[in-house]
């Protein structure tokens, strides 16, 4: 079995022959981002797979992108990045020059639980993942209070068509997200063609009964605890303010494409 595996393996690199950085559309895609959107901001790159991390990093800073560092479960001291990154919402201020200041950050989900990430108003999914609750963790480092901007962009990046149409992530997480979110009216979108993902955004804000019946993510205890709370003090007051405490901030979703 593993030998026929490795053979596939082998005969589908055999057909795509060596790897050419410069037609990588996906990485492409990720540096006009940073240099051309976003040249002065800060920015937030998450993906799943530490690999992909350490590929982002050599790749990027071959091209050049300067005051960037990376964040895995090998990283030695990741609140250390997450300093460099964003002094000021960490009261590190006085402690981190200007020289030694992050602004690009990639990294895996070390960081999505636990920082204060909000020196920083956009976030990059370099991957979806499979456990919705992490969009929630990654927009939550950077949508809290001290956050001084009054939009935050989130992206996240697209399976390209023919890959859509083989494993259908996006209709899964479309699918899974109408299944279980209560709509409330809420006019901002993930997808930014499709405004049948609005429950995208109750996953965010929390709404009771979102989460229920989603017994194919794994969920940590922690937000699982919190949850449970937060719906029921909606209930008790029925207030609409998200957990941040900035309920009139505007939170953007716009995509990219893979293959664009």
């Amino acid at each position: 079995m593993l030998e026929r595996d490795a053979r596939a393996l082998l005969g589908i690199l055999t057909r795509v022959g060596p790897w050419d950085d410069k037609r990588d559309t996906k990485l492409n895609a990720l540096h006009e981002l940073l240099i051309r959107r976003h040249p002065q901001e800060k920015v937030l790159v998450f993906s799943q797979f530490a690999d992909t991390i350490d590929f982002l990093h050599d790749q990027l800073t071959a091209r050049g992108v300067t005051r960037l560092a990376a964040a895995t479960g090998d990283t030695e001291d990741p609140t250390a990045v997450a300093h460099r990154f964003s002094p000021v919402s960490n009261g590190k201020r006085a402690q981190v020059s200007s020289s030694d200041e992050l602004r690009v950050v990639l990294a895996t989900d070390v960081l999505s639980e636990g920082q204060n990430l909000q020196d920083c108003a956009v976030v990059v999914n370099y991957d979806l993942p499979w456990a919705i609750i992490r969009l929630i963790q990654r927009a939550g480092r950077v949508d809290r209070i001290g956050q001084q901007s009054d939009t935050i962009t989130c992206y996240s990046f697209l399976p390209a068509d023919g890959v859509e149409r083989i494993i259908r992530l996006r209709s899964r997480v479309r699918r899974r997200l109408q299944e279980n979110a209560e709509v409330v009216g809420a006019d901002e979108l993930f997808f930014d063609d499709d405004k049948g993902d609005l429950p995208l955004l109750n996953l965010y804000h929390e709404k009771a009964g979102t989460l229920d019946g989603d017994e194919d993510v794994e969920v940590d205890l922690a937000s699982y605890a919190y949850q449970i709370w937060k719906n029921a003090v909606d209930r008790e007051s029925g207030t609409r303010e998200d957990h941040s405490g900035h309920a009139q901030r505007r939170l953007l979703h716009p995509c990219l494409r893979a293959d664009t």
